[in-house]
Order: C-alpha cells, then structure tokens, then sequence
C-alpha cells in the first residue's frame, strides 16, 4: 500500500512540477510570450519594469499554488498509511524534480527557488524560516539572486541533518537540496568566474528628462 501511494504522490507532484508557469501566464494573463525575456538576472528586470510588480506577484502566486497542490495532497495520501511527512517531503523532491528536468520540455526547466520555499513550509515550519532569513540576508549583501539560493539551500540541509529525528524525511530534503544544486550547476562555475549577474530593480525615471515632459505635449 505503502508504495503504491508513493508512486502515485510521485506520478502527481511531478506532473504539477513540470507545468511551466511563464507559459500557462503568457496565454492566461499576459497574453504574450514571456519565454522572450531570458531567465537570466536580465530577462527578470526587463519582466519587472515590463509588467511591474503586479505581474510578479501574479506569478509567484501561480507558482507557489502550483507546487502547495501536489505537496498537500501528497502529505493527505501518506496519512493514510500515517506518514503525512514522508508525504511532505517527498511530494516537495518530486515537484522540484519535475521543476528543474521537466520530461515535456526536453529535460529543460525552470528555477525552483518558489517551489522549495513553498514546500518546506508543509515540511517543517523552522527549515523555511531558515532559508527565507538567510537568502534575504545574503541577497541584500551580494545582490546575487543565485548565491543567495544557494547558501539559503544548503544551510536548510544543515538545519535539517541537525533537526530532524526522521531518518526518510531527511534525506528527502537532503536529495531536495542536491536537486537544487544541480540546477544551479552554471551559475555557480559563472560565480567563481565573476561573470554572473547581479539583480537590480531600479524604477526607470528616464522620462522625466524629456523635453515635452510636463508641459502636457505627448
């Protein structure tokens, strides 16, 4: 029984993961191709000066909806057998699975730095708490989007090998973790470089030095 509701937590959570939000947006919201903006530092402020905070928002609500589905049903189906957090945690590796190396998009995915954010919270309260504070912390001091991912994912696998009395549950965010260091394989080889970029929302006031600025002429 056991398995059988694994495999079926499995078979849910990835599909959820591999649905690409920035598609389903385009045509549902945006009605444009955001996939044009590249997913790099870039491509983000161009979409935020672009859509404004609205369409971020709109985004990382669909996002976070996307991966608090599957999890929660993942935590409801192991509950049967009485491991709701084996169901957690397992359902939060799926999705991100599903997040980075979605089977419909050749194996090409998408950032899960929503995903695992909004998973943990089903897992443990204390592990999301402690990657929000420490990526906000090393976001404002580097500015590096990337970076901050990183060093916030890997000291919730710390909290969590230090934590966390159940064997399965921590090896699953364990194996989250790696998931999420594999997708940032080439971010962190640009860090050690010094060629990743740094992300910076600045509101553009350029149209205030126009000549007609003011004057009512448009």
């Amino acid at each position: 029984m056991t398995a059988f509701l694994l495999c079926v937590v499995a078979l849910i959570s990835y599909s959820f993961g591999s649905l690409s939000t920035p598609i389903l947006m385009s045509h549902i919201y945006f009605h444009e191709n955001i996939l044009n903006y590249s997913r790099d530092n870039v491509g983000i402020t161009r979409f935020v000066k672009h859509h404004g905070r609205k369409g971020v928002v709109l985004l990382l609500g669909f996002e976070a909806l996307k991966t608090a589905i599957p999890v929660g049903i993942g935590g409801l189906l192991m509950l049967i057998v009485g491991h709701a957090d084996v169901g957690f945690a397992f359902a939060l590796f799926c999705v991100v699975l599903g997040t980075n190396f979605p089977i419909l998009y050749r194996f090409r995915g998408e950032p899960s730095l929503v995903a695992v954010a909004v998973g943990s919270i089903f897992v443990s309260g204390e592990l999301t708490l402690a990657g929000v504070f420490v990526f906000i912390i090393v976001y404002i001091v580097s500015r590096y989007v990337s970076l901050s991912a990183i060093i916030a994912m890997l000291f919730m696998c710390l909290v969590a090998a230090m934590s966390m009395d159940m064997l399965v549950v921590r090896n699953l965010v364990l194996l989250t973790g790696v998931l999420v260091l594999i997708e940032y394989r080439h971010s962190i080889v640009r860090l050690f470089k010094g060629k990743e970029k740094k992300f910076w929302y600045k509101k553009d006031i350029t149209y205030m030095f126009d000549d007609d600025y003011g004057t009512g002429e448009k």
